[in-house]
């Protein structure tokens, strides 16, 4: 263990998060309880507890959860947008989890956002996510901070956003 997560660890003990949502506060618990295993999530198992906490989120929940993201450690974000990406999480939640993760993605302020603009195409595609222009022209402007900091190659600018464009034709104005 080195000595940033010692500090980690030290000011969480101190200064627990307090969630006023009793299914946010369920979330964070979980991922924060279960981060380590994150590649061993199977039905059955620790997917299925995931899967039965986010099933469970209303609009409120929801709005709540963007509301204090800025609380959640970063790998707690990717951790929740990985998972959100599995076939069997989209299978058993009636709700549009690409509008999930595109506003992690948007809010997700590390170096390595670019991990999370890698599955953008296929999160859009899997959930058939229909956004509005305000939220496409936010994540349009992330890939060209992205590219402009030097956190993406010109490919993957020019892919993403050509492929913006073309979504850009499908969304009311």
């Amino acid at each position: 263990m080195n000595i940033q997560s010692l500090k980690k660890q030290f000011y969480k003990t101190l200064f627990p998060l307090r969630f006023e949502n009793e299914r946010v506060k369920k979330l964070h618990d979980f991922i924060c309880e279960n981060d380590s295993t994150t590649d061993f999530w199977e039905m059955g198992g620790l997917l299925s507890i995931f899967i039965s906490i986010i099933k469970d989120f209303n609009e409120d929940d929801i709005e709540y959860f963007f509301e204090t993201i800025h609380l959640w450690d970063g790998y707690h974000l990717v951790i929740i947008a990985d998972k959100l990406m599995e076939n069997t999480v989209k299978a058993n939640v009636n709700y549009d989890l690409g509008k999930i993760y595109f506003k992690i993605f948007l809010s997700y302020e590390k170096l390595d956002s670019y991990y999370l603009l890698d599955n953008l195409e296929l999160i859009f595609k899997m959930y058939r996510s229909k956004l509005d222009i305000e939220t496409l022209i936010s994540i349009s402007s992330k890939i060209k901070y992205l590219y402009q900091n030097k956190q993406i190659t010109r490919q993957q600018f020019d892919h993403n956003l050509s492929y913006l464009n073309t979504l850009n034709h499908d969304v009311p104005h």
